[in-house]
């Protein structure tokens, strides 16, 4: 395989150790489905390993959705090839929440199906933690997502805890921006999957990111700024909460919008 992106690699790093994501002896369930961010989260993990002075294990997970032509025999091939070891689930989370009866936000529901599903295979592999590969313009998104959709300052944390401590959520390329994964897994000759989701191209966060795009191609500092601002809340200058009567007009998915995580690719 090619180089290592330097810059990747130092974000990856940066994000580690300023959030404390990894420590040693950590046993880790690594989220992957095929798509460039928890790919190249995977690689990284392991290329990692040969430079710190900490070791961790980790078993690749892939929550197959069901969709026709979905690829989980290639990335079966995948971790056999490059040695690591992994758990391959079948499920049918997609179809089902695009059916009749779940029409309004297949996303949510599918997301909240195939989390609960990897939740319970890091628990039986003994994994209290688990590795998402969101990643930076991903985190973006999801803050915008819950202000614009679901009338809420919210967002993704880079370390989440669930049920009392049991399980925690990490998210080691949360510094990187998108752009920088696709071009470190085209240097590292990295596969790629498609996603047969029929939501893919045209759900609310595809709405928010054609929006960001055009702001960051006209300032390139606009990504980091709406980050920072995450936690940078200056409260004396936001007005004062409404009556709850003034949430009424949102509708179901919107007010659970925050736990609506995308699942990374």
């Amino acid at each position: 395989m090619a180089f290592v992106d330097q810059q990747v690699r130092r974000l990856l790093g940066k994000g580690i150790h300023h959030y404390g994501l990894i420590e040693d002896r950590d046993r880790i369930a690594v989220g992957v489905s095929g798509g460039k961010d928890s790919m190249l989260l995977l690689w990284l993990l392991r290329e990692r390993l040969r430079r710190v002075p900490i070791s961790y294990e980790l078993i690749a997970v892939h929550v197959d959705p069901g969709f026709d032509g979905e690829s989980a025999d290639r990335l079966e091939a995948f971790f056999k090839q490059e040695g690591f070891r992994y758990e391959i689930i079948p499920t049918d989370h997609g179809p089902r929440a695009h059916g009749p009866e779940n029409r309004e936000n297949p996303c949510f529901l599918c997301a909240r199906l195939r989390r609960s599903v990897l939740f319970r295979k890091a628990r039986e592999l003994g994994c209290p933690k688990i590795a998402l590969g969101h990643n930076q313009d991903d985190m973006i998104e999801t803050f915008l997502m819950n202000i614009c959709y679901g009338a809420q300052v919210a967002g993704m944390m880079p370390k989440q805890k669930f049920f009392e401590g049991a399980i925690t959520v990490v998210r080691p390329l949360a510094l990187v921006p998108a752009q920088s994964i696709l071009r470190a897994c085209k240097n590292l000759g990295l596969p790629i999957l498609p996603t047969n989701c029929p939501s893919a191209a045209k759900n609310q966060r595809a709405e928010i990111r054609n929006m960001l795009e055009g702001l960051f191609r006209k300032n390139s500092k606009v990504r980091g700024n709406i980050y920072h601002a995450m936690s940078n809340i200056n409260l004396e200058y936001l007005p004062k909460g409404l009556p709850a009567r003034g949430r009424r007009g949102l509708r179901t998915e919107d007010r659970g919008l925050r736990t609506e995580e995308r699942v990374p690719t």
